[in-house]
């Protein structure tokens, strides 16, 4: 839709694979998520034999640590309900009630421009953005084929022995907004006829693929996978009978055992030549490995608490670089090099303090919720939720939602559309060309209501 041709622009109505008008199971919502999954995470791991970990790290992890977890998680919860229960959006509506009568339909008020008018040429610059930086970030693949060998044999790490360019490389991290986009054209939250399979997509998931081998970055086919994902469930579940929706409800019991199944499977191609040496079975190789990647990163986390004086009365926020000279301190010799993640919820509370921290992660959590809020509503802010999904995915093992950089270059571009959408609204003029509203002792409203993008304003 050109709204330079001066064609009408009409409110997107409702579908059977819009999320307003359709069905989401119950792990959508980050307050049941945090609840259902992160929480019981938290206890198992904590409650684990730490034997069974492959790291050589000194142990750190204990009972005040989990307590410590636990309590975040609960102000996470708190700011999250808080977030999508739509109170906040109520309260802004009473502050500002705008200069449009309130029985107005809400789609006259806040038409969705941006949702309808997003062009898909806007998806082939991503791709095109994404595609250039990663044949910079495989540019020594090009130069020297043998390193594939090499790699898939488990005798080079990459990843510590290249570097990457800061700026260029940097931008393949977009996938997360572009998955998230690519998802949400699918499933109907935004305009486009998007095909499942096709060779946009098999690019897509088919480069990250060979990241995640090549480089042994697995987080980077998921960061891709999950976004779109999430904004494709809408019209994978509208079509779901009572059957479907119970798969839908229980997926996350499947959660485990898939991931375990794809970490095995990467594994099996990097590392298990090279490993398979020490363990006799490959299945006991992963599900130890993948175990140790996620307890170590608590270890770490309750390692930096006690040593940056967590437990020794009122803290303050630490400074990132006293954060690190504590981790790369504490990898000198008493963790492990090879498990090396800083911990999720323990690495925001080093960094928070004990003061700073409860109040802070509720803000958070009220964040979470707005995105969900967006999600379920099919508001381009939407595209914030993949990246709060992915955190609490991540809660115990990365900071995902805390100044990770791997999300900015996704942030930026989210901002830039966001800010291009809120534009239009004031660069379109609108001309009111029908509308039927009932008496108002009716009780009800019946209006049909057309809007003509009549000129832009220079």
């Amino acid at each position: 839709m050109n709204l330079r041709s001066g064609r009408s622009y009409h409110s997107p109505k409702l579908s059977a694979a819009s999320p307003v008008g359709g069905w989401l199971p119950w792990w959508c919502r980050p307050s049941r998520l945090l609840i259902g999954a992160s929480i019981p995470a938290l206890v198992i791991f904590s409650l684990s034999d730490s034997s069974v970990s492959l790291s050589q790290a000194q142990h750190f992890y204990g009972i005040r640590d989990f307590f410590v977890a636990l309590f975040a998680i609960v102000a996470l919860i708190i700011g999250a309900l808080v977030g999508e229960s739509g109170w906040l959006g109520h309260l802004w509506r009473r502050i500002h009630p705008g200069h449009r009568a309130v029985r107005e339909p809400r789609f006259i008020r806040d038409p969705k421009l941006g949702e309808t008018l997003l062009s898909e040429r806007f998806d082939y610059f991503l791709m095109a953005v994404f595609v250039f930086s990663h044949l910079v970030f495989f540019r020594n693949f090009f130069l020297n084929p043998g390193l594939v060998a090499a790699v898939l044999g488990g005798d080079l790490e990459l990843k510590y022995t290249f570097k990457t360019i800061p700026g260029v490389t940097t931008w393949t991290q977009v996938s997360l907004v572009l998955g998230a986009i690519r998802g949400m054209r699918w499933s109907g939250m935004l305009p486009g006829k998007v095909k499942l399979l096709s060779l946009f997509h098999l690019v897509f998931f088919g480069t990250l693929f060979v990241r995640a081998v090549l480089w042994s970055e697995r987080l980077a086919f998921i960061e891709g996978f999950v976004p779109f994902f999430l904004c494709a469930l809408p019209r994978m579940t509208a079509a779901a009978g009572p059957r479907g929706r119970t798969f839908w409800r229980w997926l996350p019991l499947l959660l485990p055992l898939a991931t375990l199944l794809m970490f095995i499977s990467f594994e099996f191609l990097r590392s298990w030549q090279y490993y398979s040496g020490h363990h006799s079975s490959l299945f006991e190789f992963g599900w130890r490995r993948l175990y140790t990647y996620y307890f170590e990163a608590m270890n770490t986390g309750a390692a930096i608490l006690e040593v940056g004086g967590f437990y020794d009365g009122i803290a303050g926020p630490l400074s990132f670089r006293a954060h690190e000279a504590i981790y790369d301190g504490l990898y000198l010799g008493t963790l492990d090099v090879e498990y090396n993640n800083p911990g999720g919820i323990h690495y925001v509370a080093s960094r928070m303090g004990n003061v700073l921290l409860w109040p802070f992660l509720t803000l958070v959590g009220i964040w979470f919720g707005l995105t969900w809020r967006a999600y379920v509503d099919a508001r381009l802010f939407a595209l914030f939720y993949p990246i709060t999904f992915l955190g609490l995915m991540e809660i115990l093992r990365i900071p995902y939602w805390f100044g990770l950089h791997r999300v900015v270059p996704t942030s930026l571009v989210i901002f830039l559309i966001l800010l291009w959408a809120a534009s239009l609204k004031k660069r379109v003029r609108w001309r009111r060309s029908e509308l039927d509203v009932s008496p108002p002792e009716q009780g009800l409203m019946h209006s049909a209501v057309a809007f003509s993008a009549t000129s832009l304003q220079q």
